[in-house]
């Protein structure tokens, strides 16, 4: 009711200064009284319009974010591949490159299904699962090498795997020579230089002159490794303070702490150091 009142008042008022030719005034006064609100109002629709705006803008501004860090997880998954095809691409070259150079050998490509070291090896293997056994024509004591160089010996056989011994391992043993002087030794696991990933070059003679940078090859003796096999470099020549015999560490060229496929030497021809390469036809 007092509404009604107010605003009967407030027409009759205006009705009032409309007649007595006072409308133009009228308006004036009602527009700076109104000018406020309708300023304030105005004000109030921006910021809202700017508030929605905003959140709009967000949300356009993350689903860009979204769509590139997809676009970069699809680009990591192709570089990913793309190394990955690299590598085995390198590898096969290797493999192939290998049979060519050595066709005195007969090998079995196979790959690393587990690793295992000893107490103080780190991350360097000192035995290896291969997905390759008996069934395969695997036996004990065929050599293992990798396209860089010896690996171990195959100490182990099931039905479809087998296990190595790596070179690194304590209970290893290898002839090796320098293939600069030609001296002779044991290379031998070492828990000296376990944890580097480096073996012991023991029993060379009093005088040998082999140097760190010499690079070592196997020498042929015994009965599991063929001669001339990349062993590693010689990075440390000593005394040894119990026999008094030269020492030397080695640096294998083969990373024991990154193996993913290797070479059997399932059968080859045998042949020391100074003897000539056997020609195809002659006898092991």
């Amino acid at each position: 009711m007092k509404l009604c009142v107010a605003a009967l008042a407030v027409s009759l008022f205006c009705g009032v200064f409309l007649v007595m030719g006072w409308g133009p005034l009228l308006h004036r006064v009602g527009g700076t009284v109104i000018y406020p609100f309708q300023w304030a109002f105005s004000k109030i629709g921006d910021g809202v319009t700017g508030f929605v705006q905003h959140f709009e803008d967000v949300d356009k501004l993350q689903d860009k974010i979204e769509a590139l860090e997809r676009e970069n997880e699809s680009l990591r998954a192709e570089i990913n591949d793309a190394e990955i095809m690299k590598e085995e691409q390198s590898w096969l070259y290797g493999y192939l490159s290998m049979k060519q150079e050595h066709e005195d050998y007969a090998m079995c490509a196979a790959s690393v299904i587990a690793e295992s070291g000893q107490s103080g090896s780190g991350n360097f293997a000192t035995v290896l699962t291969l997905n390759k056994g008996s069934a395969h024509g695997i036996e004990v004591g065929m050599p293992v090498v990798s396209t860089l160089g010896l690996v171990g010996m195959v100490t182990e056989t099931g039905p479809n795997q087998c296990y190595v011994q790596t070179l690194l391992n304590t209970s290893s043993s290898v002839g090796a020579l320098s293939v600069t002087t030609l001296d002779k030794g044991l290379l031998e696991g070492d828990f000296a230089c376990l944890y580097e990933g480096c073996a012991t070059l023991r029993y060379l003679p009093e005088n040998a002159a082999l140097t760190p940078g010499d690079k070592v090859i196997t020498s042929g003796q015994g009965t599991v490794y063929p001669y001339g096999i990349p062993v590693g470099t010689v990075t440390e020549v000593t005394v040894n303070p119990y026999s008094r015999t030269r020492e030397a560490k080695i640096q294998p060229f083969h990373d024991f702490s990154d193996t993913d496929e290797v070479i059997i030497l399932t059968s080859y021809l045998r042949y020391t150091e100074g003897d000539h390469i056997p020609e195809e036809g002659e006898s092991s």
